[in-house]
């Protein structure tokens, strides 16, 4: 029988063996990029906002309610030198108006800091949590479309259930789909042509030069800036105590501005 097989020249084992370097590579920082972007975004995110986001809060919600005193000072005292009675439901309606964007910024911020217990709440053990990086690493090794070019649609799709099970951390999921990729045949890099692995040594170094400038990008923006202060003690302290006196200045100004309305209505 004729051997098709490539021959084993130390120019290809070398490119084999660099080929098998880069796979382990695309995989490591394939991973950390899903796990930054999917999980540990949202988990600091959610810690973030448990430890400091309900405070930011209320600090808007107040300092809402002073420009909204503010302006309805303004509003009723430009009625009175018009000699006319303050139309108090018009105000209303006007501030209303004026304050759309903020009250629809608070309401964001009240669903962001809800989603955030539910995250907190429903957090994997540490011992699952490695469990499914291992395996989803192992996966990505044997389905990624950029280390396997070849792969047919089952494969693709089995790929798409992968990252969805990762996402949704069901980690049975992909206990179940290893198993079934156990008994599968893979391609062994051993059966390419040297041409063949210079191309797919080209095409990872790329894919593999974009991953890391994405993780850079990623550690550069919220919440990776503050990964490591929400986890120091005496600054969050430091942090919630500069937030309650922003909040009591903001409702020092609240009754102030209150009074004053209520002098201006009562002349």
């Amino acid at each position: 029988m004729e051997n098709t097989l490539p021959a084993l020249t130390p120019e290809n084992e070398a490119l084999t063996r660099e080929l098998e370097q880069l796979h382990i590579d695309f995989t490591e920082l394939y991973s950390s990029h899903k796990d930054m972007v999917e999980n540990e975004s949202v988990i600091l995110t959610s810690v973030y906002l448990e430890k400091l986001g309900y405070l930011q809060l209320e600090i808007l919600e107040k300092q809402t309610e002073v420009s909204r005193l503010s302006m309805k000072m303004k509003l009723i005292q430009a009625a009175i030198n018009r000699d006319e009675p303050p139309d108090l439901a018009a105000i209303e309606q006007e501030l209303n108006t004026r304050l759309k964007a903020y009250y629809a910024q608070i309401e964001v911020q009240s669903a962001a800091i809800d989603d955030a217990k539910m995250v907190l709440s429903h957090l994997i053990s540490e011992e699952e949590t490695t469990k499914l990086k291992e395996i989803f690493r192992a996966l990505c090794k044997r389905l990624h479309p950029d280390l396997n070019p070849d792969q047919n649609e089952e494969e693709r799709e089995l790929f798409i259930k992968v990252k969805a099970a990762y996402d949704l951390q069901r980690l049975s999921d992909l206990q179940h789909i290893l198993l079934y990729m156990n008994d599968s045949k893979h391609e062994k890099l051993t059966v390419l042509t040297c041409d063949e692995k210079r191309e797919r040594i080209a095409h990872l170094k790329n894919q593999i030069e974009t991953l890391e400038g994405k993780i850079e990008k990623l550690k550069q923006s919220f919440p990776f800036t503050v990964k490591a202060l929400i986890f120091d003690d005496e600054y969050i302290s430091q942090q919630q105590e500069e937030f309650r006196l922003q909040i009591k200045t903001a409702e020092e100004e609240i009754v102030k501005f209150q009074n004053i309305i209520n002098l201006i209505l009562d002349e």
